[in-house]
């Protein structure tokens, strides 16, 4: 089959609303002394929504413990890197932007569950756990975990401070033996992989053909010569920090990112971060072997830019080959040839994002005291050095 849509997602599959990363169950104390034991689900304007019993109550911040408050704001900022909320695990800013990414292909897979009277076998890798609907041999999820633990590698190396990727709690990813059950529990019909967002945190679906994963006999096989390198798309944006979606950023640089990662020449365990020639060429062009591609061509008609960095979603979404295409092109420029190649402005402008500036303020660190039209400029004289030529209306 052939990964043609998956990048093409529908608002609605995504919740992203005033909400973070979950906490973990903890005890809460309000004014009167009274304390319970409950989980963060989210801030929701001057309430605090905690989970217990699997039920939700909002509760007013300011009626909590100035404990309480303090974790609150420490969570609103990123500070907590994990679900247990262990804060000793430091944002990367500053390490060495890398080349080659890869991850031991002899990782242990241990089997969680395995159970058959309810249909349901889970397996995990070092930061994921794959629940899947049929058995599957060990060598098999060996195999096709190295593309999400290589993911998940590429972006803690990104020296752009996401603290997602460094959570202890392992992600989840959920596998269909077959489309219909795929789809069944929410899949796009004609999409390989779909992540889900639900309150600030989410799983990825996906049926296992979508990784190569063959029914043989009783047993399951892993095709060895399909590497799908598209489903990194999906998994970046799981590991992307939820301020990174705020107004000024979702778009234009969540789905930015995630082109870049997933056009990074990955193959068994390993990205090359340095082989642009995978993204112009899936930008440019319709792509091999039924791959896919933006098939935008080497001369592209571009929105203005101020405008293509604060519309709205489904704006973007309106015109996905373009908004997806172009993002990654301009993701790219400020990676890596922007100012002094550094990546030193768009890492100002995602440590705006984490302090919760807004436009206009959000972008001047990006600008770097330059006009929209300057910016203009700027991109289309990196790109047209490397044969792609975008004009800005």
């Amino acid at each position: 089959m052939t990964m043609r849509v998956l990048l093409i997602l529908p608002a609605l599959l995504f919740g992203w609303g005033d909400v973070r990363l979950q906490a973990a169950e903890r005890s809460w104390t309000n004014s009167s002394g009274k304390t319970i034991v409950a989980t963060l689900i989210e801030i929701a304007g001057e309430k605090a929504v905690l989970q217990m019993g699997g039920k939700n109550f909002e509760v007013p911040v300011a009626s909590l413990s100035a404990e309480d408050r303090k974790f609150i704001d420490e969570w609103k900022k990123g500070d907590l890197t994990d679900p247990s909320g262990d804060a000793s695990i430091q944002p990367n800013w500053e390490g060495a932007w890398p080349a080659l990414v890869s991850v031991d292909i002899d990782q242990a897979i241990e089997v969680v569950k395995e159970d058959e009277a309810a249909n349901e076998y889970v397996y995990a890798s070092p930061h994921y756990e794959f629940i899947c609907d049929v058995k599957l041999n060990t060598s098999v999820v060996k195999r096709f975990s190295l593309l999400f633990e290589a993911t998940n590698q590429v972006c803690r190396e990104l020296p752009l401070g996401m603290v997602k990727p460094f959570r202890k709690e392992r992600h989840k990813i959920h596998l269909f033996e077959t489309r219909e059950a795929y789809i069944a529990k929410g899949g796009p019909p004609e999409s390989a992989g779909v992540y889900i967002s639900r309150g600030g945190e989410g799983d990825i679906l996906v049926p296992l053909t979508s990784l190569g994963v063959k029914k043989v006999g009783s047993n399951y096989s892993v095709d060895y010569d399909k590497e799908n390198t598209t489903l990194s798309h999906e998994i970046t944006h799981q590991l992307t920090d939820h301020e990174f979606y705020a107004p000024g950023s979702r778009g234009w640089f969540t789905e930015g990112l995630a082109e870049y990662i997933a056009n990074s020449g990955y193959r068994s365990g390993k990205f090359d971060i340095d082989d642009l020639g995978k993204l112009k060429a899936r930008v440019t062009a319709y792509g091999e072997d039924g791959n896919g591609g933006r098939a935008l061509g080497e001369d592209i008609i571009a929105p203005d830019l101020q405008q293509f960095f604060t519309q709205e979603y489904d704006s973007f979404l309106a015109n996905a080959q373009l908004s997806y295409g172009l993002s990654g092109l301009i993701v790219y420029y400020y990676f890596h040839m922007d100012g002094e190649k550094d990546a030193a402005n768009v890492k100002a402008f995602l440590k705006a994002l984490k302090e919760e500036k807004t436009p206009p303020q959000l972008f001047e660190p990006l600008l770097a005291g330059r006009s929209w039209d300057e910016m203009e400029s700027a991109i289309t004289q990196g790109w047209r050095s490397r044969g792609v030529r975008i004009t800005f209306n």
